[in-house]
């Protein structure tokens, strides 16, 4: 990917992850998968985040893995008994099917043992580009980005508004304001989610937000 840099991008992304880390550092939420750096739990705490709130998540979470605490136990678990478990996220039955189906084609591929590749994770069953990457950074110690609906709308907002722009420029800033350091960039990455779902709501919080000096949709609207 790339982007052409002046000095003005350039300044725009340091202050982008430096003011985030900050940020971070002193606000992040607390939630359980963010004290585990286990591969099974990392992944398929991400698989049950998806077209889900947090809240719903932690209602199942401890109890899942009580349940199923390895990939073997989900492989042999029916798709009923997962179901029982997962009702309260909503698509019960298709996120049964599909994390049975995962589990057993890890079992099946790896012995049971999640590989940290990103190649080899998105050829299993269900997992996809931000999946994928989410296990690299906070399973794996594995620094990179994660492009989503969080990320994106950040990105869009603080460079580019208003105008519109492809998820390959998105990226390619993302890759330039991911900290390389492992531990900073999942400090950054879990800051990005919480900064998002706290400051830059879908009505945000400009009084609040610290990125607003540099921010083209503050500075748009101001």
């Amino acid at each position: 990917m790339s982007l052409l840099l002046d000095k003005t991008m350039k300044e725009k992304i340091y202050f982008f992850r430096t003011t985030l880390l900050r940020w971070a550092k002193e606000n992040l939420r607390d939630f359980p998968w963010r004290r585990t750096s286990d591969t099974y739990k990392v992944l398929i705490t991400e698989k049950l985040l998806q077209q889900t709130d947090f809240g719903h998540v932690r209602k199942v979470w401890e109890e899942f893995f009580r349940r199923f605490p390895n990939v073997e136990e989900l492989a042999k678990a029916t798709e009923d008994e997962i179901s029982a478990i997962l009702r309260p996220l909503g698509l019960w039955r298709q996120r049964a099917k599909q994390l049975k189906k995962f589990a057993e084609a890890v079992l099946a591929r790896y012995n049971g043992e999640i590989p940290c590749d990103y190649s080899k994770l998105v050829k299993l069953p269900g997992i996809g580009d931000y999946a994928a990457r989410a296990m690299l950074i906070f399973a794996c110690n594995e620094p990179t980005y994660l492009l989503d609906v969080n990320t994106r709308k950040l990105v869009k907002r603080f460079f580019f508004y208003p105008k519109d722009v492809k998820d390959k420029t998105i990226a390619s800033i993302l890759v330039l304001a991911t900290p390389e350091d492992p531990g900073e960039c999942k400090i950054f990455n879990w800051g990005m989610i919480d900064f998002s779902a706290l400051i830059c709501t879908r009505r945000p919080k400009c009084g609040k937000c610290p990125l607003k000096e540099k921010c083209s949709y503050y500075l748009y609207h101001a």
